[in-house]
């Protein structure tokens, strides 16, 4: 049975502005149809129709960066994923059902401990549990004395090539490397680079042999040139870039995946954490480093994604926070649809309000190209041509 979902204006993912009386037609899991509801073709008997107001209606938003057990603002990334096995899936039942609810209808996980993340793949896609489709690295690779809340320690080339072929053996989309040292770690400054060009070529060759790209934990310092010249296809964070980087980002083709509000917010990182003096200290850095970050990669034109780094159910803040830094809210929509999709290899099924493209839907209360922070107002939404009305209100 077909619906038609129309509203004040919509949103498809790639154009340069929202359309007015804009309409979807789904039929099923797939879209048959997206314009101006005055051009729709006529509809059969039985269409059920859903008028959504003063609203916008989007493409089911895409989290480019997240993990499935951690909780940012509860602080001790590491102890966090020291939990039992049990304890990690629990958590993540919750903070899936937050995205999706949210308004996120897939996301990019990057590094679990206890492969959770292809339990709760297969959970989401038998209907077990709600949440959103899930794109998965398995266990995230880090070196001795690494950075990093969720990986599994590979030192050297041939034990990195034996860990990524057991990851991808497990249902790996890609493989994750922590690279240089992080924000929540005590012992890690964010220009260290914890592995060797060696061990990075090695990653990337194995991964691409199977078909997978590599995404690296990367804040700054050597270990971002390392990677990019070593045709990683993501870059995580990238807090501490230069713009001799990013001119290297830009000319490689590489992916910039940034991850703002688990600096900014409130919720994010700080709220326990900030009582750490070693963490404390990286993140005042860390902002002040994303402000000047941020403005450089909009100047440069590279490519770029929004992801949350766990900060579940806050994708719509990470897009309000890249137009706070300057974005035009055209692109930051992009950045958590469109690209998104391109980013982390699943543009040709959605990311678009397109014909033939999954029936992933949302709408916000508002126009967001006149108001961005309307996007935190969800309204209607739709995974597969499901509507999760009821999930919203239980």
């Amino acid at each position: 049975m077909k619906t038609l979902v129309r509203a004040r204006w919509l949103f498809d993912g790639l154009s340069a502005e929202v359309t007015e009386g804009g309409a979807v037609i789904f039929d099923g899991p797939l879209i048959a149809w997206v314009g101006r509801e005055a051009d729709a073709p006529s509809v059969e008997d039985g269409t059920i129709f859903v008028d959504r107001g003063d609203e916008t209606l989007l493409p089911g938003l895409i989290d480019a960066h997240s993990h499935l057990a951690l909780i940012p603002g509860l602080g001790n990334q590491l102890g966090q994923m020291s939990a039992s096995p049990v304890e990690l899936v629990l958590r993540a039942v919750g903070n899936i059902r937050r995205d999706l609810l949210s308004g996120v209808t897939t996301m990019r996980i990057l590094g679990e401990r206890e492969l959770n993340d292809v339990a709760c793949r297969r959970a989401i896609g038998e209907g077990w549990i709600p949440g959103p489709d899930l794109v998965i690295a398995c266990r995230g690779l880090k070196p001795t004395r690494g950075h990093g809340a969720s990986p599994v320690v590979a030192d050297g080339p041939e034990e990195m090539r034996r860990v990524i072929r057991e990851n991808i053996e497990a249902g790996a989309d890609w493989i994750k490397l922590f690279v240089t040292g992080g924000i929540s770690s005590r012992d890690t400054d964010p220009d260290y680079c914890a592995y060797s060009r060696e061990e990075i070529r090695v990653a990337v060759e194995e991964a691409s042999r199977a078909g997978r790209g590599v995404a690296v934990h990367a804040h700054g310092g050597p270990g971002i040139r390392i990677c990019i010249e070593e045709g990683v296809r993501t870059i995580e964070h990238g807090l501490f870039v230069t713009p001799e980087d990013l001119a290297l980002v830009k000319e490689r083709g590489t992916w910039l995946v940034v991850t703002h509000t688990i600096l900014f917010h409130p919720e994010g990182v700080a709220r326990r954490d900030f009582d750490v003096p070693a963490i404390r200290d990286k993140i005042i850095r860390g902002r002040e480093a994303a402000t000047r970050m941020f403005r450089w990669v909009l100047a440069s034109g590279v490519k770029y994604a929004l992801g949350t780094d766990a900060m579940h159910g806050y994708l719509p803040e990470e897009v309000v926070q890249a137009v706070r830094l300057g974005a035009h809210p055209i692109e930051a929509l992009r950045a958590a649809t469109s690209r998104a999709a391109e980013a982390i290899g699943v543009a040709s099924s959605r990311g678009t309000l397109a014909p033939g493209k999954r029936a992933d839907i949302m709408s916000v209360k508002g126009n967001p190209v006149e108001d961005i922070e309307c996007m935190t107002a969800r309204g209607c939404l739709y995974k597969g041509g499901v509507s999760y009305a009821e999930l919203s209100a239980s």
